[in-house]
């Protein structure tokens, strides 16, 4: 797909950098044209198979028009989706539990509090069943292995220390309710962000290339726990695989990624074909 834009030196430093291997972050203003820079990077890499990644469901379709076919544009939601199983699927189009029902089901009765004022304060089922469901939210947009109580937000007019026995008390209802989540014969219903913990637990890797993450800024633990785990993997240039005639690697990393960008370069100013015959000499040499 050709641009339909010509880059700014802004946008061709960025370039250079991913075209230089390794891992790449681009800050700028909004508006500022970072989604057409992730545009230009994915032409750059040609026909290797990449995925634009975005928070936002429109934004990720509104770059589904404007990136190649071998670079599918979703959320990561979206991503998280297609890998889940059938079953978990289906409880995605459930009906959220009311509040006050998820307590009454999981035996959450009203409780007695003090505010900071030594007021005492009952806390109906229906505010309990709310703060374990925001809990859990809380702690799937996490990148930690397990509910804890510091996922447990409550009302700051609530006593200090009541405040932490009601975290205390209520930690046991959001395990339980995390756990529901991944039982295969559960029937309560289960939102995108529990479906994109489960993914991230089972320690996913994208098969790509490379990844685009647009609008990162709106990423939370969980998202960038699944991309560091493709940070240690996924590499965007090194392409070639020299060899010396004693077999070891040559040139050495570094050279080898300076070379890429020197070709790359080349390619599109200069005639190499002369270079070509030693490249191939070069690669075949130990083989």
């Amino acid at each position: 797909m050709a641009l339909s834009f010509h880059p700014t030196d802004e946008q061709c430093a960025p370039l250079e950098a991913a075209l230089l291997g390794g891992n790449l972050k681009i800050k700028a203003f909004a508006g500022a044209g970072k989604t057409s820079t992730l545009q230009l990077l994915a032409s750059a890499f040609g026909q290797r198979r990449g995925i634009y990644l975005a928070f936002n469901r429109d934004i990720a379709a509104a770059a589904a028009r404007k990136f190649p076919m071998h670079v599918p544009a979703r959320t990561i939601h979206a991503q998280a989706w297609g890998a889940a199983d059938a079953t978990l699927r289906r409880r995605g189009s459930l009906d959220a539990e009311p509040p006050h029902v998820l307590a009454t089901r999981l035996g959450i009765g009203a409780v007695q509090v003090q505010s900071v004022t030594n007021r005492m304060v009952e806390l109906v089922p229906f505010e309990t069943g709310r703060i374990v469901a925001d809990a859990l939210g809380r702690f799937c947009r996490s990148a930690d292995p397990q509910p804890e109580a510091s996922h447990i937000v409550v009302d700051e007019k609530i006593d200090g220390a009541d405040a932490a026995q009601l975290r205390h008390w209520l930690l046991p209802f959001v395990r339980r309710l995390w756990e529901e989540s991944a039982a295969p014969r559960a029937h309560s219903a289960v939102t995108p962000d529990i479906v994109l913990k489960r993914w991230a637990m089972s320690a996913p890797l994208i098969d790509v290339d490379y990844i685009l993450f647009d609008e990162a800024q709106d990423s939370d633990g969980v998202m960038l726990s699944v991309l560091a785990r493709q940070w240690k993997r996924v590499r965007v240039a090194n392409d070639f695989r020299f060899r010396g005639g004693d077999g070891n690697p040559f040139p050495d990393e570094d050279e080898l990624r300076l070379l890429y960008v020197a070709i790359t370069r080349a390619q599109h100013v200069l005639d190499i074909s002369s270079m070509r015959s030693e490249l191939l000499r070069l690669v075949t040499c130990g083989m």
